[in-house]
């Protein structure tokens, strides 16, 4: 059985940001809220807004699985990482990916996907 959550129609598109089916729990097209800051500011609001779904769903960043970040330029790749490295779970990171490619929006500077494994409670 597949649920989606946290669906929305962004710029015509419906889409469901969250997707579980069984331990798999899918994030797609986390962006930041604020479009206005430099790559810092945005990687941080959208890796703050991956936690809030993350908390939703019921995980952590140690169930993280895969996470790959679409940037809009690989110049801003540096400035990512030191806004990714203070973040992540350094014991515990996941595997990671990050590409760039064209984004639909021209302020938009990144966009992360990202897949986490719901441990089963313990009974």
């Amino acid at each position: 059985m597949i649920t989606r959550t946290h669906t929305e129609t962004m710029d015509g598109a419906h889409r469901a940001l969250l997707c579980t089916s069984g331990p798999w729990v899918h994030f797609t097209g986390v962006q930041p809220g604020n479009l206005d800051g430099d790559i810092k500011a945005q990687a941080q609001d959208a890796l703050t807004r991956l936690e809030a779904l993350m908390e939703d769903a019921g995980v952590a960043q140690k169930d993280l699985f895969t996470v790959t970040i679409w940037l809009k330029d690989m110049r801003y790749f540096s400035g990512l990482n030191a806004v990714w490295n203070g973040w992540v779970d350094a014991a515990n990171p996941p595997a990671r990916t990050c590409v760039s490619g064209e984004l639909y929006r021209p302020d938009l500077l990144l966009e992360i996907v990202a897949v986490a494994y719901r441990p089963e409670p313990a009974a």
